[in-house]
């Protein structure tokens, strides 16, 4: 489950041309590119998926970039955005800039300057965000960026996972019911059919335990929910 520090990027833009231009240019960068043409994909793929920085458009099929970007603050806050729109109107940037994206360039974009702006970007918020760190183990995971590492080698988690470690984090010792996990992480209530949050606490576990069958962090407080420990 370990794996190499190759940063992930999501372009959600509907030019399929420009998808393709941009994921091949930044993928021979260095970068694991994904790209999406709606905004109503991004939460599915967020749940399965971790990503270092957003590239979102404005003009989207459906609810439009500014919704999104509203969206991923409200469920992703430590997740940096760049907005990359044709829209180069000085109130659209500003508005943009106010819901809280990190940056933002006009298209057509000069490869080599969106490079530099993403580069710069995922610098400031890794030093941002790296001063909170909660040990367990030889396991560091970061709360804000939500990085987990093994020693120096990072543990790849998806954004559930991620997003699940980081409310054990900071609720150690206390048994959370997974009511109160998924209201955490989704802001609504727990179908009792839904064993959605035990499939991610069994992912999690066979990342974070020496023998997930006998866990040592994440535990099971029968009838009642998981419970993270730092010391048992």
């Amino acid at each position: 489950m370990v794996d190499t520090l190759q940063q992930k990027l999501l372009i959600v833009d509907d030019d399929s041309v420009l998808q393709s231009f941009l994921q091949d240019f930044l993928t021979q960068k260095g970068f694991e590119v994904n790209g999406l043409l709606s905004g109503e994909e991004i939460d599915a793929f967020l749940q399965t998926n971790d990503v270092d920085l957003v590239l979102l458009d404005i003009v989207l099929p459906g609810k439009d970039g500014y919704h999104w970007l509203k969206w991923l603050q409200e469920n992703h806050s430590g997740l940096p955005v760049l907005m990359l729109s044709v829209k180069d109107e000085c109130d659209d940037r500003i508005h943009a800039l106010e819901l809280g994206a990190n940056d933002y360039i006009t298209k057509p974009a000069d490869p080599r300057e969106l490079l530099a702006r993403i580069n710069n970007l995922l610098k400031l918020t890794n030093t941002k965000n790296s001063s909170r760190r909660v040990q367990f183990g030889a396991y560091t995971f970061e709360l804000e960026r939500c990085n987990l590492f093994h020693g120096e080698d990072m543990i790849r988690l998806t954004t559930t996972e991620s997003q699940l470690l980081k409310i054990f984090c900071e609720n150690q010792n206390k048994t959370l019911s997974r009511d109160e996990l998924t209201f955490k992480l989704r802001g609504n209530e727990h179908n009792p059919y839904d064993r959605s949050i035990d499939v991610h606490i069994n992912r999690l576990r066979n990342k974070i335990e020496t023998d997930p069958a006998r866990p040592v962090y994440l535990l099971t407080t029968w009838g009642k929910g998981y419970r993270f420990v730092l010391d048992e």
